[in-house]
């Protein structure tokens, strides 16, 4: 797409994909710190749970994140890798929810209830969306041809 007008979902998507990943990102962090003031915000149960995960786990809560912040500044910058990296974000997030919800111990649906489950959900599917955009623009011609 070489008309800017075809394209001018593009920015306010990347910004948009950005500000969700760096919210990721500070969730992230503020777990594996253990800050008290955030995960006082949780139950002692979660709290414990969430900052013990099992390397798998956690590795795959970290892919998801990073890999989501990079991938959508890449989105920004056009660059052609984006739906690449915005993919394998997007996959770790469906082996940790997959992890959550039917390996650990215990379920996300019982520490956390129908709401956590829901967050853990409309997370992997907004993963999944950013990746498809990336790719459509990809595909669109709209993102540079480094990959």
């Amino acid at each position: 797409m070489s008309d800017d007008t075809e394209t001018w979902h593009l920015m306010p998507v990347a910004i948009l994909a950005i500000l969700w990943h760096l919210a990721g990102a500070v969730d992230y962090l503020l777990t594996q710190y253990s800050i008290a003031p955030y995960l006082v915000l949780f139950t002692q149960p979660q709290s414990s749970f969430f900052t013990a995960l099992p390397p798998l786990a956690d590795g795959a809560w970290a892919t998801a994140v990073w890999g989501g912040l990079l991938g959508a500044v890449l989105l920004f910058l056009r660059s052609g890798i984006a739906p690449w990296v915005l993919g394998v974000a997007a996959l770790a997030m469906i082996v940790l929810g997959v992890w959550l919800m039917g390996f650990a111990t215990p379920p996300l649906a019982d520490l956390a209830g129908p709401g956590g489950v829901a967050l853990l959900v409309t997370a992997t599917v907004i993963s999944i969306s950013f990746y498809l955009y990336a790719r459509r623009m990809r595909v669109a011609g709209a993102l540079g041809e480094d990959a």
